[in-house]
């Protein structure tokens, strides 16, 4: 293996070259982006958060933000949500989609918190992959957001705009999220993940990519989109952009 090369955890050659590259990137989408955060209208609590991840699912950040205004006021605290008769919650939250699969997580991710954290959300990645509707996605948000420990976040955007810079050729969130770990400094994770999806919402879409428009047009290799299995993907990508 040749001097500044290394290996990621699946086995992908990570070269300086590569490193720069992806630098690069993120420093000219930081620039094209001061704004990137968290879309969620969170106010700083993990428990907010929460809630509010796991309503996202196949629902837009807006729609959730609408919808959680009038659900926060009902239910202050997991206790609350934990103790809501059934449908109740269910109700509330009929418009984010999926609401019976999204209220019965959010009520068992309740009794779970106040059953073995006294109602507060851990900042261990074991604790919150133990709460029902929380898989690694949200739990690198509310580590990245209200811990501050840096996550890579796999959202669809994320994981569309990081093949086609050819940061990763993988397909599932959790390969990605491992290769996009070996290639960004830890530091970066949490930001260069927002920044991401920024992109693939504004520029870098799932059909139609505005590559006229993008700022790191001339570092992209274009992979997933002149490939048959790019445009297989691209197709997979729509169907679940938000």
């Amino acid at each position: 293996m040749g001097a500044g090369t290394q290996t990621s955890p699946r086995g992908r050659k990570i070269t300086a070259a590569d490193k720069r590259r992806a630098e690069e990137v993120f420093l000219r989408l930081s620039e094209a982006y001061p704004d990137a955060r968290c879309a969620l209208e969170y106010r700083g609590d993990p428990f907010r958060l929460l809630v509010m991840a796991i309503l996202s699912a196949q629902c837009t950040d807006a729609r959730v933000n609408l919808v959680s205004r009038d659900l926060f006021r009902r239910f202050r605290g997991p206790r609350d949500f934990a103790e809501a008769p059934e449908g109740v919650i269910e109700e509330a939250i009929r418009s984010c989609g999926f609401f019976r699969a999204k209220g019965r997580a959010i009520r068992e991710s309740c009794r779970l918190l106040l059953e073995r954290h006294e109602g507060r959300v851990s900042d261990r990645m074991d604790a919150l992959l133990a709460l029902p509707g929380v898989g690694r996605k949200i739990a690198n948000v509310i580590l990245g957001e209200c811990f501050g420990i840096p996550g890579v976040v796999v959202d669809t955007h994320c994981g569309r705009v990081a093949r086609r810079l050819g940061f990763t050729r993988a397909d599932t969130p959790e390969k990605v999220e491992r290769d996009l770990q070996a290639l960004w400094p830890r530091e970066n994770w949490t930001l260069y993940s927002h920044l991401l999806v920024f992109h693939g919402r504004a520029v870098c879409r799932a059909r139609g990519p505005r590559c006229g428009a993008c700022p790191v047009a001339d570092l992209c290799p274009k992979r997933g989109i002149s490939s048959g299995t790019g445009r297989a993907k691209n197709r997979k990508d729509n169907r679940h952009d938000r």
